[in-house]
């Protein structure tokens, strides 16, 4: 009995380990280490399920046995809840500078394409105007 509760607890803490991990490649901006941590954590989610399917099977019927147990991993579960939201507001907020970054690039390209032309009306002394609105 103990074994599988163990056996949850740990991979819970892994877990939360690798949550926190997430979180620290997201302010690093480090999107590479973030997907190798995601797919880790989806491993581990995995396995989370499994071994909560054996506790099913085994202790069917013995609800009041395993009433700490369930208190444990009920706390366990709310603090990794509580850093994957964070991990999920910064993963946010850095799409959102990366889609500005791409909109600043491409803005770029086309005033720099407008000079470079040879052909363009830039460039035999007529005046232009570039106009941002997609």
């Amino acid at each position: 009995m103990e074994v599988l509760f163990s056996e949850k607890i740990k991979n819970l803490e892994e877990i939360l380990a690798i949550t926190l991990k997430m979180k620290e490649a997201v302010i690093a901006e480090d999107t590479s280490a973030l997907l190798e941590l995601v797919e880790k954590r989806r491993e581990l989610i995995e396995i989370s399920g499994k071994i909560d399917e054996k506790i099913k099977r085994e202790f069917a019927g013995e609800e009041k046995d395993i009433e700490s147990f369930k208190k444990s991993i009920k706390e366990k579960l709310l603090e990794i809840k509580m850093h994957d939201e964070e991990v999920g507001k910064l993963a946010k907020k850095l799409y959102s500078g990366i889609e500005e970054k791409i909109g600043d690039l491409n803005f770029a390209k086309k005033v720099t394409q407008r000079y470079t032309d040879p052909f363009s009306k830039a460039n035999f002394g007529e005046g232009f105007f570039i106009d941002r609105r997609e």
